[in-house]
């Protein structure tokens, strides 16, 4: 009992607010708050006191950094001078948070978009209220000054969005990185470039392993037919194409402006010469070139081979039959825009 009388005489001591209507008493109370979500059980109780706490938290922490002297850029005590603070941009980080990345344990592009917008507002406040709450117009030089610091937070959350959409634009399209920044006025070369191939290499790749499966040691009258009927061989190498899209690691919103297409031609001895193709139908840096500059090729020889049969597994006395031709599939690396030595830059990295 002395022990609980001891911690009670501490928590009294450190932890009393040195009056009601302070700062330290808004951040007992969310801490009060999150305590009590802890223990509730209904989850409409669980979000209310979640929201009542950020409610107190954020107000406890506007009133304590506004009233220090030490978050004011500039300040000075003779001749008194009250600086620029920096306490509604502090506020507004956890305003954002609260609104955009309260429960999902990451950081959304929003609260940082949102962010300086969102603080030059709390740092308007105070001009536009009396302290008895009243509504009050800011002197004219002040409103001037408002201005500018919208002006610039809004400018400022502009770039962060532009910064995001770029990213985003990458992510989900990044055969523009073979293209040529040189003349960009957004993005610039910030690393060494490395090499890269245009994510078209990787489709028509991973179309070889589905290619094989259907045409290698298969006999070769059947190989034939199917090279030479022009909708069935249509429909499976559509097939192949899609399903490959399909597969690719991670999925990516330019696949669908990939557009694969195929031409076989007949060897003069024997065999087709299956050539597949890749055009890339997405955003260019000179859209006035030709398509035909913006794609790339993959080449399959498809040969018959005549299997080796073992004479010990054959009897002595059977009848001599020439065997069954089988197919054989040899494919080359793929050639074409960024892939080729001339055409093989990008940047590793971009800012904007």
């Amino acid at each position: 009992m002395k022990f609980l009388l001891l911690i009670y005489e501490w928590l009294q001591k450190n932890l009393r607010p040195p009056s009601a209507f302070s700062w330290e008493t808004l951040i007992l109370l969310s801490l009060f708050s999150f305590y009590m979500e802890w223990l509730a059980r209904s989850l409409y109780l669980k979000n209310l006191l979640d929201n009542l706490g950020w409610i107190f938290l954020i107000g406890g922490v506007y009133w304590a950094t506004t009233a220090t002297r030490f978050l004011r850029i500039g300040y000075k005590a003779k001749p008194w001078t009250p600086g620029f603070p920096l306490s509604p941009w502090i506020t507004g980080a956890l305003v954002c948070y609260y609104l955009f990345n309260r429960g999902i344990g990451e950081v959304r592009p929003e609260s940082i978009i949102y962010w300086p917008t969102i603080s030059a507002l709390i740092y308007a406040i105070p001009d536009f209220l009396q302290e008895n709450g009243t509504l009050k117009s800011p002197p004219p030089d002040r409103r001037q000054f408002l201005v500018v610091v919208l002006g610039t937070q809004l400018l400022l959350s502009c770039w962060f969005q532009f910064h995001f959409l770029v990213q985003n634009l990458v992510a989900q399209y990044p055969t523009v990185l073979v293209e040529d920044f040189n003349k960009s006025a957004f993005v610039v070369k910030w690393e060494t470039p490395q090499t890269t191939t245009p994510r078209g290499v990787d489709i028509l790749e991973n179309m070889e392993p589905q290619l094989r499966d259907r045409l290698s040691s298969k006999p070769w009258p059947q190989v034939e037919r199917m090279l030479l009927r022009g909708k069935e061989r249509d429909n499976w190498i559509k097939s192949i194409a899609k399903k490959t899209k399909d597969q690719l690691s991670p999925p990516a919103e330019e696949d669908a402006l990939w557009q694969i297409k195929y031409d076989v031609k007949k060897f003069k001895s024997s065999g087709y010469n299956l050539a597949l193709i890749a055009l890339w139908n997405g955003p260019r840096s000179n859209p006035q070139q030709s398509i035909k500059n913006y794609s790339l090729t993959k080449y399959c020889q498809i040969t018959p081979i005549y299997p080796q049969g073992s004479l010990a597994t054959k009897p002595i006395n059977s009848p001599q039959t020439s065997p069954t031709p089988v197919s054989r599939v040899e494919c080359q690396p793929v050639k074409g825009w960024g892939v080729d030595p001339p055409n093989n830059r990008r940047d590793s990295f971009i800012r904007t």
